[in-house]
């Protein structure tokens, strides 16, 4: 005989929700799992962008956010508190080249709010709210609640001449390392992702329109592959493609100081 929990586990369609899921990789994963049958929700900034996904897919629940604003931020966790999930996924991301561009005060801005300080914001509400939602369950392990972070393998290397955009991602994943210890007595998986160069057009507009020449760079759907079977292997912090996580691999094992001077002349950092 089934229990009422067992039973309303089989029942209930889960839910995912995305944030930064309007385009790239983001999007790639909530059309996935739309695909598998959950119900979606995604969370944008451009008003185009929502309209587009609501009118090809008027299943997604669609939330426009600007997560530059600590205030209107809160407002649209206030608001999905209504709501369970089984998994959300923090996709948002903002990156400007530092190696072309001079950072300036709206490009930090933007990119310590978006990389750090909003995927502070969203985890501490997700967190508090799947230990609330799912702790008296009893869910089997393969049906427990994920919280999964998108980072960045330039994450992965510590060296000084690193970019904001480096450093923010690699303060995502020592975040997220913090979080999967935090909640494991929980039941409650965490997963950092860290993949290399992904074809988006995010990516290609920052290219005139063709990043090709970007070294092993991987088509979205081998990315959504490889996030999906790190989410299923529950991969604490998932490198890939294997090609990149040797390559940073080798390079996190110099001595630091040449590494600084690789890194940093490839940079074409100024002393």
């Amino acid at each position: 005989m089934k229990t009422h929990v067992e039973d309303t586990a089989e029942n209930h369609t889960p839910h995912i929700i995305v944030v930064g899921g309007t385009s790239g990789l983001g999007l790639a994963l909530a059309l996935h799992h739309l695909q598998l049958g959950w119900q979606v929700s995604v969370v944008g900034s451009n008003e185009a962008k929502i309209a587009d996904i609501n009118n090809q897919h008027p299943t997604i629940v669609t939330y426009a956010c600007d997560l530059t604003d600590v205030i209107q931020t809160q407002s649209l966790l206030d608001k999905l508190s209504a709501t369970s999930f089984q998994r959300l996924v923090y996709s948002a991301g903002s990156y400007t080249n530092e190696r072309v561009h001079h950072l300036n005060q709206a490009d930090s801005d933007k990119m310590l709010a978006i990389n750090l300080q909003a995927f502070a914001q969203v985890f501490r509400w997700a967190s508090a709210q799947s230990k609330q939602q799912h702790q008296s369950l009893g869910v089997s392990k393969s049906d427990r609640p994920s919280l999964i972070c998108i980072a960045s393998i330039a994450g992965t290397m510590d060296y000084p001449y690193a970019s904001l955009y480096a450093k923010s991602k690699r303060a995502m994943i020592a975040a997220a390392s913090a979080y999967r210890a935090a909640l494991a007595p929980y039941n409650i998986q965490v997963n950092c992702i860290a993949s290399g160069y992904i074809d988006t057009q995010a990516l290609r507009d920052l290219n005139d329109g063709d990043a090709s020449h970007k070294p092993f760079i991987m088509s979205t759907p081998t990315a959504v592959d490889e996030v999906m079977q790190a989410i299923y292997n529950d991969v604490a912090l998932a490198i890939f493609p294997r090609s990149m996580r040797y390559i940073t691999r080798a390079l996190n094992h110099l001595p630091k100081p040449l590494l600084n001077w690789i890194l940093r002349s490839k940079l074409d950092k100024s002393s």
